[in-house]
């Protein structure tokens, strides 16, 4: 019975370690990271605008058809370095620039373009935004593997299931909006189950110890 409750104990240990493992999956689409940049480059499009439209009303005076060239022009030009604004910070992100050094990192951290969970995780320690929910869930999830290591005890149940919370409401507090990926989702059922299973042996090892 003893080596049985300990084979038990060894899952659950493994279970969390698999939690953790999960971030290498794809969590968020690049959209979702780039929603900052994506801001500010319709705002200095909207200046270009504005200066282009101030630059044409005193070409229209001298010649208008050249005036609405220059117009068009300024506004392509506009776009176009907005683009390239908007690319350059994405090259900047840090998952970018370590995933550029091997086939290996883009893989585990920007499959297909997008953002695996270690990716964005990077990429939010990088900017300092230790506050963000994924973090906190990443963060509580290794303390509840080291008590689990040291000592299994019902508390890292608690910081596991205050984690699955934090990462619940990542990015967003409604949970089913479409700015998530399916390795996000692995995540969550994945946490889901692990704390549903040290429950039930939490509750095995609590009956042995009374009989």
């Amino acid at each position: 019975m003893k080596n049985k409750m300990e084979t038990r104990i060894k899952y659950s240990k493994i279970l969390q370690i698999g939690l953790l493992l999960t971030f290498f999956l794809p969590f968020f689409p690049q959209g979702c990271e780039s929603k900052k940049a994506e801001e500010t480059a319709v705002l200095d499009t909207t200046i270009v605008v504005v200066d282009s439209l101030k630059q044409d009303s005193l070409e229209l005076t001298q010649k208008n058809e050249h005036a609405d060239t220059l117009k068009s022009a300024e506004i392509t030009n506009g776009t176009i370095n907005n683009n390239q604004k908007q690319e350059r910070k994405s090259d900047n992100e840090l998952s970018t620039i370590i995933s550029q050094k091997s086939p290996i990192f883009q893989i585990l951290l920007r499959p297909n373009g997008d953002y695996s969970g270690i990716g964005s995780l990077i990429d939010s320690f990088s900017l300092l935004q230790f506050g963000y929910s994924l973090g906190i869930a990443f963060i509580l999830w290794i303390i509840a593997l080291i008590i689990k290591l040291k000592d299994y005890n019902n508390i890292f149940v608690f910081i596991n299931s205050i984690g699955l919370i934090f990462m619940t409401i990542s990015h967003s507090a409604n949970i089913f909006n479409g700015n998530r990926l399916w390795g996000f989702w692995v995540c969550i059922v994945w946490c889901t189950i692990m704390i549903i299973y040290d429950c039930i042996v939490l509750l095995k090892i609590r009956k042995e110890r009374k009989a």
